[in-house]
């Protein structure tokens, strides 16, 4: 068992070799022994060999990443139906290298919705373009932040759902990704079928823009509105988001309020 590095994205190399990958997300309070003793009976006379077996354990979930090599497509589909089968697994997911010998993980590690290019910005970087945006723009600032960010957490939910999640699982995993980019710690503490309240821990955006006056989360609020959003199934004119609280304005936490908006309203 190996313990890969934290990124984007990652290469396996085992030359010669014609490498698939199955990604499994396991619930943290499952035992992880019980869930590997399952693999490895997953593996027992299918035709396929376990290379390598990465994990990273998160608030709330745990997340496996599986390098093996298999006689077919299909035992390859059958090593992932038996592992969806242990109580622990939340979502599973595949694929086949097109080289031999190389493959890339491409669901991102940690759990990260995507292997797209990403920045990473300080918080000084990011703390100076938001007071230095908020004194020329002001809240114009804000509103491109927001509908920028609403497109985002669209994307973010559509593609935990292209993992098999709905619900709270896709609300908790979304959890976990917007903690391993840097968000801060996010917490569905409401979620019903028109209402949803969220509370932030450590704000980076937030935390960045303490003590600007009139500064309201643009980013946070925009991501975790796309994602309930998604969940509901409306575009963006259907989704009103507002934050009652900010630790920008001296809260112990951020609280974000986002309701689904009646038609005619």
């Amino acid at each position: 068992m190996s313990e890969p590095f934290t990124g984007v994205s990652g290469l396996i190399v085992e030359p010669g070799k014609n490498i698939s990958l199955v990604l499994a997300v396991l619930d943290k309070q499952k035992p992880l022994c019980d869930f590997l003793k399952h693999a490895a009976s997953c593996s027992e006379d299918k035709g396929l060999t376990l290379l390598d077996l990465w994990t990273t354990r998160g608030e709330f979930l745990t997340t496996v990443l599986i390098a093996l090599t298999v006689q077919s497509p299909e035992t390859l589909k059958s090593f992932t139906d038996c592992l969806s089968k242990n109580e622990a697994v939340k979502a599973t997911s595949f694929s086949s290298s097109k080289w031999i010998g190389l493959a890339v993980e491409s669901w991102g590690f940690p759990a990260l919705p995507h292997t797209g290019r990403v920045l990473v910005l300080e918080k000084g970087f990011l703390e100076g373009f938001l007071r230095e945006g908020w004194r020329l723009l002001g809240r114009s600032l804000g509103l491109a932040l927001y509908h920028s960010a609403f497109s985002y957490g669209q994307e973010i939910a559509s593609r935990l759902r292209a993992l098999g999640l709905e619900g709270k699982d896709l609300l908790i995993l979304a959890s976990e990704v917007l903690r391993h980019l840097g968000y801060g710690r996010v917490y569905w503490e409401e979620f019903t079928d028109s209402k949803a309240i969220i509370v932030v821990h450590d704000s980076l955006e937030c935390k960045s823009a303490s003590g600007v006056p009139g500064y309201e989360s643009s980013i946070l609020r925009g991501i975790v509105a796309g994602i309930a959003g998604t969940v509901w199934q409306v575009d963006k004119s259907r989704v009103e988001a507002r934050e009652t609280a900010c630790i920008s304005r001296g809260d112990q936490a951020c609280r974000i309020e986002v309701y689904l908006k009646t038609i005619g309203r």
